[in-house]
């Protein structure tokens, strides 16, 4: 499957029918998470993690692409979304519901959107247990994360191998949004670990 069906897939997907603002849940556009898992498709990574996977997309779009993923959520709700967006289009990654930091394994690589600690920490951990588990990491994070996370890379013996932004727009999600959208900028950050 190519980018571009693999983005066509993901755009049919439900979003958050109740976001939760202290996990800070934000849906990732199609064409960013077709991004983000066919660049890690074409790295030849065979095993994959979503972390926070929330309503599935990322995980979905690397399953599709044939990658043996795992989806990681603590939310039920959320979780509950995944695995219907999932059987919509025909893909089959193993769910599991959890918190992140509880979660172990060894994965070729990690794919994510999490919190962007505009709420809270949150987002820390999610990096932590991305690099502690994951040989290769492709997050997301907010403008002004790199760092914070090259530290982080240091302490997990992980190099920041890439960072490419985007403009994401964001829906109004949470009553205190004033704006309907709102163009934020992000930066895709990809690590590895150093051999």
């Amino acid at each position: 499957m190519n980018k571009t069906a693999v983005k066509q897939k993901l755009s049919e997907l439900k979003g958050f029918e109740n976001s939760r603002i202290e996990l800070e849940q934000y849906l990732t556009p199609a064409e960013l998470a077709a991004d983000i898992v066919y660049t890690c498709y074409m790295q030849g990574h065979k095993t994959v993690v979503d972390l926070g996977t929330g309503t599935g997309i990322l995980a979905i779009g690397a399953d599709l692409l044939n990658m043996d993923v795992t989806a990681v959520e603590v939310d039920r709700d959320a979780l509950s979304t995944a695995e219907e967006n999932a059987a919509k289009v025909g893909a089959s990654p193993n769910f599991v519901r959890k918190d992140v930091t509880s979660f172990n394994g060894k994965f070729d690589a990690v794919v994510m959107n999490p919190p962007f600690n505009v709420q809270s920490d949150e987002g820390l951990k999610f990096w932590r247990k991305a690099l502690e588990i994951g040989d290769n990491v492709y997050g997301l994070a907010g403008k002004g994360f790199s760092t914070r996370l090259k530290r982080l890379c240091d302490e997990y013996n992980h190099e920041l191998i890439a960072r490419e932004a985007y403009k994401i727009g964001l829906p109004a999600s949470y009553e205190f949004h004033t704006e309907e959208s709102k163009s934020t900028p992000v930066d895709l950050y990809v690590t590895r670990r150093k051999k």
